[in-house]
């Protein structure tokens, strides 16, 4: 399973440009790595922590280790506030090492979502919002930060008594009050804080998981492996009701993807709803729907170095992206996390500097039932299924395409076409080209793949656009060629009636 994503960070980049300043959202994907090169590092608030260079990659550092000086906590925000409440899709990989100082580092690193207006003096913590950088030590720099829910991945066993173990995970969240990371029952000190108790969501700990931090003998520690942690909330059937928070380590992967394989026992799997108003353990939310997401750390005098190697985050809901067109033969790239969709225009298009043209690309969840019964049924294509796209919640995507200047971003306008009589059929070179990218474990081939595209956006007025399905980018892609933008679906046939392409 670690092998796979090795393989992958080695043999594949892609491009992820950073959303203009007019964006209307923006999600996170930092995968492979870091590089600022190709992913939106400037989109991240850094608090104490930094962009490294390890084993040819960069990686997002939140403790240095040994330097001089070598800061104790780290914090890491995205600085667009993610939309939480209708489920999400989280993947990251981490490394611990670089343990120097025997014989026990420490501490470990959470990953945390919060909507702090300020932070709690007592535990030594400062900052609010994307600056919030809580308490040091055992406090995983998430100590002191009100309004906030910490996933911990915890290397050390606090000698104060609050630990289980000196390797576990827990989720730890006092609702809209001040976070801490006691597990035990009773009340400890932590800085100048005497009466911390226990900011357990009920079940959400564990000590039967892989080791997580270095590993040290008498004289020298053997750095960590990387490991691979998905969570993924469900939120309830109905308003008020209770969803679920689940949190795999290192588990076992659908070939090819981040997702896990359904027989593969989450670490962590607990009843949870992330609404204050339906749940003293949740938050309150921007909006009544988002809130920051990121990472901190946090180390003792024995340090360690603690990174993140790769991230994305997916909603469960429509997001929108909004970018300048790029010049001919430039992908414009949006991407929703765990997938992408590009559009590149065809070579000598060039945007007008003047006035320049922005597309908005829309994501829409939806399930396959459902758009087969209201999108495919009675069309030319009611022997195809909308792929299903792992990490979305179990949904398709449709992605609805429209433009805009950059004089009056939020106004319509047709987006720039084709050149005239270039674009007959879609694999012509003077189409633009639209793709989709993404994980899946439907059995999705070059023979029964198809690209769909709907003009006017929202009807049933389908025509297929496919040119190529890619089995070996960074994820399976469909790709297809048109005029201009509208609707469009990535489909699979399925049945007798199928006619396999050549």
């Amino acid at each position: 399973m670690q092998s796979v994503c090795v393989k992958k960070f080695a043999a594949v980049t892609i491009v992820v440009l950073l959303c203009s300043a007019l964006s209307l959202a923006q999600q996170i994907r930092f995968f492979p790595d870091f590089n600022p090169a190709t992913s939106p590092v400037s989109a991240l608030q850094m608090n104490g922590t930094q962009l490294a260079a390890y084993n040819g990659h960069t990686v997002l550092r939140l403790t240095p280790g040994i330097s001089v000086p070598h800061p104790e906590t780290g914090t890491v925000w995205f600085k667009v506030q993610q939309p939480l409440t209708s489920g999400f899709t989280v993947w990251f990989q981490f490394q611990i090492h670089d343990a120097k100082i025997c014989c026990k580092p420490g501490d470990g690193l959470a990953f945390v979502i919060q909507n702090s207006t300020f932070t709690d003096g007592t535990y030594g913590a400062v900052g609010k919002g994307v600056t919030a950088r809580g308490a040091s030590s055992g406090g995983l720099a998430y100590a002191g930060i009100p309004n906030s829910l910490a996933i911990e991945f915890d290397t050390f066993n606090n000698p104060q008594g609050w630990d289980p173990s000196a390797n576990h995970v827990a989720v730890q969240g006092c609702g809209t009050k001040t976070n801490g990371p006691v597990h035990n029952p009773g009340t400890y000190t932590i800085f100048r804080n005497n009466n911390v108790t226990s900011c357990l969501v009920p079940g959400g700990i564990s000590s039967n998981i892989p080791q997580l931090g270095v590993t040290c003998g008498a004289n020298s520690c053997a750095d960590g492996v990387a490991h691979d942690v998905v969570i993924e909330y469900t939120p309830p059937a109905q308003v008020g009701g209770i969803g679920t928070l689940m949190v795999w380590i290192d588990p076992t992967f659908i070939a090819g993807t981040h997702t896990p394989v359904k027989t593969a026992i989450p670490a962590i799997n607990i009843h949870y709803n992330i609404d204050n108003s339906f749940n003293t353990a949740g938050l309150k939310l921007a909006n009544g729907t988002s809130a920051w997401v990121g990472f901190t750390g946090s180390q003792t005098n024995q340090p360690q170095q603690e990174d993140i190697l790769a991230w994305e985050f997916t909603p469960h809901t429509p997001t929108s992206i909004q970018q300048v067109i790029q010049n001919g033969g430039t992908p414009t790239v949006f991407a929703f996390g765990d997938h992408v969709q590009k559009v590149t225009y065809f070579p000598g298009f060039i945007n007008d500097p003047a006035d320049l043209f922005l597309m908005t690309v829309t994501a829409t969840p939806v399930s396959r039932s459902s758009f087969y019964r209201n999108r495919l049924l009675g069309t030319p294509f009611n022997n195809e299924q909308c792929i299903v796209y792992l990490g979305t919640g179990g949904n398709c995507i449709d992605y609805s395409i429209t433009c805009q200047l950059s004089s009056n971003p939020t106004v319509d306008v047709p987006c720039p076409p084709s050149l005239p009589n270039t674009c007959t059929n879609p694999s012509d070179p003077g189409c633009i080209q639209f793709g989709t990218f993404y994980y899946t474990a439907d059995g999705v081939s070059a023979q029964n793949a198809d690209y769909l595209s709907a003009d006017p956006i929202g009807t049933n007025n389908w025509q297929s656009i496919f040119t190529q399905f890619l089995p070996n980018a960074i994820d399976s892609g469909t790709v297809g060629g048109k005029g201009t933008g509208s609707d469009f679906v990535a489909t699979f046939c399925v049945g007798a009636g199928c006619t396999p392409k050549p």
